[in-house]
């Protein structure tokens, strides 16, 4: 019997266990980028399963202030962390100012090979599968890549606003034919 090298397309997956030292590698990775991020790595190691469930509860028990939430990771070759997703099931007006509908994040070491067009493609599906008709999606105004990704996923331009965040927030809404 021959093997065959037969490579398993991106997906996006509920996160896991199973992707714990790649994801967390990421997160050393967004750290030097210096994202912000609130995360320990360290921490993160020791208490990852409070982590999941903590993304898990988002979901139906949000935190005071938040709107249910379901994350997802994109997985390349069948094991690799490539970024995650965040999909808001409803637009606060906080969100429908900045934050949207859909928030996503590639991992620094896999960015510019197409992760980020399929990441909000396969964020829109799932948007529509949780009956998310009209999709709002944010960027900041000086993030040329993200602004190409949703134009590419048929987001279509509404405006610019001021977060006072020091750079002006782009809006774009991907309408349900």
């Amino acid at each position: 019997m021959t093997e065959t090298n037969m490579t398993i397309p991106p997906f996006l997956t509920r996160p896991s266990e199973r992707y714990k030292d790649d994801f967390i590698e990421a997160v050393y990775e967004y750290i030097q980028e210096n994202l912000g991020l609130s995360w320990n790595p360290k921490i993160l190691n020791e208490r990852f399963d409070e982590y999941l469930k903590t993304l898990r509860a988002a979901e139906t028990e949000p935190l005071a202030g938040d709107v249910p939430t379901s994350y997802y990771w994109l997985i390349v070759d069948g094991q690799s962390y490539a970024g995650d997703l965040e999909l808001r099931h409803h637009l606060t007006d906080s969100l429908k100012r900045f934050g949207g509908h859909i928030g996503y994040k590639i991992r620094p070491t896999m960015r510019r090979q197409g992760y980020g067009k399929l990441i909000c493609q396969l964020g829109i599906l799932e948007a529509r599968r949780k009956g998310i008709t009209d999709i709002l999606i944010t960027c900041d105004d000086d993030n040329i890549g993200s602004q190409k990704i949703i134009e590419a996923n048929g987001g279509i331009f509404k405006d610019k606003v001021n977060n006072r965040r020091g750079v002006l927030t782009r809006r774009y809404w991907i309408y349900y034919n």
